[in-house]
Formats: C-alpha cells, structure tokens, sequence
C-alpha cells in the first residue's frame, strides 16, 4: 500500500496531516496527487495563507503536479 498524506498548512501555525489515503500502487497514488494538487492549488505567484495538499509517503518538499 502506498499512502498519500492531506497536508493542512497554515500561516503562523504550522501543518499536520489532516487525512491518510491508501492506494494500491504508486502510479495511482501519484494521480491522486497530482488531481487534488491542481484543483486545489491552482498556480499562482503568491503562497496563500491557508491550504490543503496531498503528499506521497516519504516525498520530499513540493506538490505532484
């Protein structure tokens, strides 16, 4: 199993994980990511305040996009 991790993040408080998802495989999990990063996060030039982001088990800094 592989688990996605929904980050909450926020200005002056910090993150914590707010959900774990499981998938069956890496390449499922990855889409998953990269789905609820742009629809979530679409791109812009400024860091809100406030969001949400899903993050592979043992991935680094950064969002799949």
């Amino acid at each position: 199993m592989i688990k996605v991790y929904i980050i909450e993040s926020e200005a002056g408080w910090g993150q914590k994980v707010d959900e774990v998802k499981e998938f069956d495989t890496r390449e499922e999990a990855e889409q998953f990511c990269r789905d609820y990063n742009n629809k979530h996060n679409p791109p812009s030039n400024n860091t809100p305040d406030w969001y949400m982001y899903a993050k592979l088990e043992g991935q680094g800094f950064g969002m799949l996009r």
